[in-house]
């Protein structure tokens, strides 16, 4: 029984501080960093500010909680990634998410401008994974003959994230499009 509310006091307090950073991530993109005290993430998130204080001590430790809401979602996206049926499909839904982050969360630049420290690592950590993951991707590609030989995964992925998000809202599919034309294998005499 004591394992059981055990339990369930740990998933109501994971749950309490997903959505207090998910309603400071959305005080961040609404009115900037300089909206971010403690008495507005309350009001925002309607709560007092003594329920709070009981999930987090100050500003930064919001905002650390914030870079953990953006990246807890890295392990269940790559076994999602890793069920597609083959490279090409795993770069689309790569390049799709990708697209879809880098305009859909306006959040992200405001976010970098404040993050203390810890948050900065948890964000660089969660950059640095899906680099890897479109690099074991794209060397999938290339081993299986889908994806062009003289591509060099490891240097390419954060060249190829960085292009899926910095696309406009209206060409997000156009930058999926490129990114194939990359990738794919150029025909055989064709000029290098």
């Amino acid at each position: 029984m004591a394992e059981s509310w055990e339990h369930t006091r740990l998933d109501h307090r994971s749950r309490q501080t997903a959505s207090i950073a998910a309603s400071a991530l959305s005080l961040l993109g609404e009115h900037g960093g300089p909206a971010l005290t403690m008495a507005a993430i309350a009001n925002h998130a309607d709560i007092s500010r003594q329920t709070l204080y009981r999930y987090y001590k100050d500003v930064d430790a919001v905002l650390v909680g914030i870079a953990e809401l953006v990246t807890s979602h890295d392990e269940a996206f790559a076994l999602l990634v890793g069920e597609q049926p083959d490279p090409t499909s795993q770069l689309d839904l790569i390049a799709n998410t990708a697209t879809a982050n880098g305009h859909a969360d306006q959040n992200t630049t405001a976010l970098l401008a404040v993050l203390p420290p810890a948050g900065r690592e948890i964000i660089a950590q969660h950059h640095a994974r899906a680099c890897d993951l479109l690099a074991q991707v794209l060397a999938n590609g290339i081993d299986q003959g889908s994806f062009r030989n003289d591509l060099r995964p490891a240097l390419d992925a954060p060249l190829i994230l960085g292009l899926l998000a910095a696309a406009e809202p209206h060409a997000s599919e156009r930058a999926v499009m490129f990114v194939h034309r990359l990738v794919k294998p150029q025909p055989k005499g064709a000029k290098k």
